[in-house]
C-alpha cells in the first residue's frame, strides 16, 4: 500500500479495522448462545431439569409493561401442568410498584397457595431473571439480586418446556445448565488461544480466586477478586516466583449479587471482562498454550462454568 496513492483507501483500511476489533469486542462481552428470540418464546427442553441448574432469561423490557410470565410446563399443551409459574406484575402493589407472584397450575386448577415479593425490574430496563433449582427449593435472582427463595410444590420430573411472555421489547439469551460445584472447585480446561472461559457466581465472602495453572501447577493467571480491598487482582508466576500485582481498575461487582466473568486467552493477552464489560488486559507471563487447569476457590456458589470458542480470536 502507498499513502500517496492510496490515502482514501488507508482510511477505508482504518475504519474497517476499526469495525472489526468493535465487532470482536462486541462478541466478547456477549454470553455465549446470545441471538434475538422469536416473542412470545417457548422451547422444549434437550434434557431433564435437575438440581444445580440454572435457567437464565435475559432481555429488555418495554417502555410501558404490564406483565411477564416465566413458566415450567410439563408437556406442550396449552392446559400442561405449570409445577413453577412467575408472573411479574408491574401495576399491583403500592403505588404501582409491582408484585412477582409465583404460583402452580395442577390438573387444570390454580394452587390457592400464592406467593408474592416485590418486583425488582424497571420498564425499559434490562431485565436479567435466573432460576436456580435446589433441593426442593426455586432460588430467584432478579438483575443478579437473590429475591427469595420458593418450595418446589410439584416434582421436577416431567418438565419439557419453559416459555416466557409479556412486555419484553427483546429476548437475547435463553440458556440453562450448571450443576451443585464442591468448592474448592478444580477441573481440566485448556484454555488454549482462540478459548473463552465463562463463569457465573454467587459471592458469599470476602474473596473470590479464579487460578488458571500450567502442567507444572505454575499459576498462569489468578484473578482475585477481594471485596475486602475494593480491588481485583491480577497476577501470575514466572518460575513459580509470584510477578508484579496488577490492581487498576474500579471494583465492578457488588458483593451477594451474582456476577458472570469471561477470560479470553488471546496470542499475547487474557481479556477480562466481568458482566459483559470488559475489565482489563492481563498480558501472558509464559507460553500462551500451556493452560491446563483450573481451580475456583473462596468465598462463592459456583454455579455455571463453560469453555466455549471466542469468535473473532
Amino acid at each position: 500500500m502507498r499513502f500517496a496513492i492510496l490515502a482514501t483507501s488507508l482510511v477505508a483500511l482504518v475504519l474497517a479495522q476499526g469495525t472489526a476489533t468493535d465487532s470482536k469486542e462486541s462478541n466478547y462481552g456477549k454470553y455465549i448462545g446470545e441471538q434475538d428470540y422469536k416473542l412470545p418464546f417457548k422451547t422444549r427442553m434437550s434434557e431433564p431439569l435437575a438440581v444445580g441448574q440454572t435457567i437464565h432469561a435475559v432481555g429488555t423490557l418495554t417502555e410501558k409493561p404490564t406483565r411477564i410470565d416465566f413458566n415450567f410446563h410439563k408437556g406442550p399443551s396449552k392446559d400442561s401442568d405449570l409445577p413453577l409459574h412467575f408472573s411479574i406484575r408491574f401495576g399491583e402493589g403500592y403505588f404501582g410498584s409491582g408484585k412477582l407472584v409465583y404460583n402452580t397450575f395442577e390438573n387444570g386448577n390454580w394452587s390457592e397457595n400464592e406467593q408474592r415479593i416485590s418486583n425488582p425490574f424497571k420498564a425499559n430496563q434490562e431485565f436479567d431473571l435466573r432460576v436456580r433449582i435446589l433441593e426442593g427449593k426455586f432460588q430467584v435472582f432478579a438483575n443478579r439480586v437473590d429475591v427469595g427463595t420458593f418450595e418446589q410444590r410439584l416434582p421436577l420430573a416431567g418438565i419439557d418446556h419453559v416459555s416466557i411472555r409479556g412486555d419484553l421489547s427483546k429476548l437475547r439469551l435463553f440458556h440453562y445448565g450448571g450443576r451443585i460445584f464442591p468448592n474448592p472447585y478444580m477441573a481440566v480446561s485448556a484454555l488454549t488461544p482462540g478459548k473463552r472461559l465463562d463463569i457465573s457466581a454467587l459471592p458469599t465472602g470476602k474473596r473470590v480466586n479464579i487460578n488458571l495453572y500450567r502442567e507444572s501447577k505454575e499459576y498462569a493467571l489468578q484473578v482475585s477478586i477481594r471485596f475486602n480491598e475494593g480491588a481485583i487482582v491480577r497476577n501470575a508466576m514466572t518460575s513459580n516466583v509470584w510477578g508484579k500485582e496488577e490492581r487498576e481498575g474500579k471494583m465492578p461487582l457488588n458483593k451477594k449479587e451474582v456476577f458472570d466473568v469471561t477470560i479470553i486467552n488471546e496470542e499475547f493477552s487474557f481479556q477480562i471482562f466481568f458482566n459483559g464489560k470488559r475489565f482489563g488486559t492481563f498480558a501472558h507471563r509464559g507460553s500462551p498454550t500451556d493452560i491446563k487447569t483450573l481451580e475456583i476457590d473462596g468465598d462463592v456458589d459456583v454455579q455455571t462454568v463453560t469453555i466455549n470458542d471466542a469468535p473473532g480470536v
